[in-house]
């Protein structure tokens, strides 16, 4: 494929994007790979993981598998709908709904996570997808600077608050504030 049309600004200008539903029709064909995520009607393949970034995130799943309310669900690079995107976080907690998700991807989590050690650009792009779609809370775990980029209180399609924390910090997750995440464990 050639690639460089994509650096003709009339192109990038000018293109036209597909919806959510057309992208979940394509991708339960299998004419689109499973490895690729719909940002803002734009089909993105995602990067490969590193060994760094897969060890943290299974770091993350099993602290928040040990941790939290059985009235939620941990869902590892499952799909989030939202209004023109279908992204797929590295770790999201949505209420536990065992009978709706086998119907349909949730359109809302309590927290998205993102572990981001290449892709710091698109995460941060992604905050406003998460905002939109009413998401109290959206981390990155920067590895490249080793901090937690917090967002919260989505409104008007942005997060009105965000928070760069380091090693030194701890943060209490807004669904469930008694939980403490200290981030020496991670960072």
């Amino acid at each position: 494929m050639a690639s460089h049309v994509l650096e003709r600004e009339f192109l990038r200008e000018n293109f036209v994007p597909i919806t959510v539903e057309a992208y979940q029709y394509l991708t339960e064909k299998n004419l689109i790979s499973e490895n690729s995520e719909l940002i803002e009607g734009v089909i993105v393949k995602k990067m490969p993981k590193s060994p760094i970034h897969y060890s943290f995130t299974q770091k993350l799943m099993l602290f928040f598998q040990n941790k939290i309310s059985s009235k939620y669900w941990i869902r590892q690079e499952g799909p989030i709908l939202s209004k023109h995107s279908v992204p797929e976080p590295d770790i999201a907690i949505v209420d536990f709904r065992d009978d709706y998700y086998a119907v349909a991807h949730p359109s809302y989590a309590h927290l998205v996570i993102e572990i981001s050690l290449t892709t710091l650009a698109l995460d941060r792009d992604k905050a406003d997808i998460y905002a939109s779609a009413n998401i109290p809370e959206y981390w990155i775990f920067n590895l490249q600077n080793k901090t937690l980029e917090v967002f919260q209180n989505p409104s008007d399609d942005k997060y009105q608050l965000t928070t760069i924390l380091t090693a030194t910090d701890s943060i209490h997750p807004l669904f469930q504030p008694e939980l403490i995440l200290d981030l020496k464990d991670f960072l």
